[in-house]
């Protein structure tokens, strides 16, 4: 990842989390999108879920800049084995609908959402669905 779309992403970040309610904007989009991942969040502590997504965001947009084995990767083992199937189970499809998700709430928490904001998201979020699927 270039240093342009990192930089690109953690601004947007920073002004998605600016806009009120841009992280359960986007749970309630994703878990209105299918009964599966309804499912999955059922009886879910959906404040202690939101923090747990904005410190994964952070985990992400760090470690795909980080070689393999630095301290900026170290915690992406334990996330990718939370979602495995011996733990939560969430298939490799649900990430392309959580990134949909994900980027249409973007779109409307972020007043300078443009193609380049939508690229960087993609690329940074691409590294860590590429992982978490790879450890499925």
């Amino acid at each position: 990842m270039d240093a342009r779309a990192r930089d690109t992403f953690l601004a947007s970040f920073a002004r998605c989390r600016a806009a009120a309610g841009f992280l359960d904007a986007f749970y309630q989009r994703f878990v209105a999108s299918s009964e599966e991942v309804r499912a999955k969040f059922a009886g879910t502590d959906m404040k202690r879920q939101v923090r747990m997504l904005e410190d994964s965001l952070f985990v992400v947009a760090v470690a795909v800049q980080g070689e393999e084995g630095s301290l900026a990767r170290s915690e992406l083992p334990r996330i990718a084995a939370r979602h495995s199937r011996a733990d939560r189970d969430v298939r490799p499809q649900l990430y392309d609908l959580w990134l949909g998700c994900l980027i249409d709430t973007v779109r409307t928490h972020d007043p300078q959402f443009s193609a380049e904001v939508e690229a960087a998201w993609r690329e940074t979020m691409a590294f860590g669905i590429d992982y978490m699927r790879a450890r499925y």
